[in-house]
């Protein structure tokens, strides 16, 4: 089965603060993405790359329907010192299968959940999800996810670069760093993904590094952290 890494989560109260920082520190922009039925709005750093993989800024607009997800209180206590890690995803080709194999590791329901993303300018992209509320859980752990409209999805992607104007374009995820047990390859079934795991950090991601290319064509490597 074919996985790779699709998207890091980043939460935040305001979407500001972000912006500034990834627009100062490694010269990037922000797209708005849409609005979610979660109660949180996200946006998007996209990347160069056929893989459609791109960074994910989530923040607050409806706290009420937050709450009726269970989860406003642990994304505001994980935003509570700043901008922070959430947690990261993963792009399978079959996510019924890698459902039922969370699902014996977890004991129970892997959450297979089918729903759609709307982006500001009305496309609704389709997606099938597993395993979330045990990677909300343990944010070492990724969650899965399967795109509905591949094609659809990877379209968006020079739109979103030209928008984003970054001064410096991220291409693709080189590795990301992740503390908490050394159980990710059982989660990850044998994956070899380009993920490290610092037993003695705390649980979550804790460093994501990408490659860049700049406007003169020049290339390297930039490292995002956050408190």
């Amino acid at each position: 089965m074919s996985m790779r890494i699709d998207h890091v989560m980043i939460g935040a109260r305001r979407v500001e603060p972000v912006r500034e920082m990834l627009r100062a520190r490694h010269g990037l922009g922000l797209v708005l993405g849409g609005r979610l039925h979660n109660g949180t709005t996200c946006w998007i750093v996209p990347f160069d790359t056929p893989d459609a993989q791109y960074i994910e800024v989530v923040v607050p607009h409806d706290e009420a329907a937050m709450d009726r997800t269970g989860r406003r209180e642990a994304f505001m206590d994980r935003t509570a010192a700043g901008p922070a890690f959430l947690g990261w995803v993963v792009q399978v080709d079959d996510i019924q299968r890698t459902a039922e194999r969370i699902g014996g590791l977890l004991g129970g329901d892997a959450g297979l959940r089918r729903g759609e993303s709307v982006r500001a300018d009305g496309q609704r992209l389709p997606w099938t999800e597993a395993g979330f509320a045990a990677a909300w859980r343990r944010p070492s752990r990724p969650f899965f996810l399967e795109w509905g409209d591949w094609p659809g999805r990877r379209a968006r992607v020079s739109r979103e670069l030209s928008a984003a104007a970054h001064e410096r374009t991220p291409t693709a995820f080189s590795s990301i760093t992740v503390g908490g047990r050394d159980d990710l390859s059982d989660w990850l079934g044998g994956a070899a993904l380009p993920v490290e795991v610092d037993p003695a950090a705390p649980d979550g991601v804790r460093e994501v590094a990408f490659t860049v290319r700049d406007g003169a064509g020049g290339r390297g490597e930039a490292t995002l952290r956050l408190p």
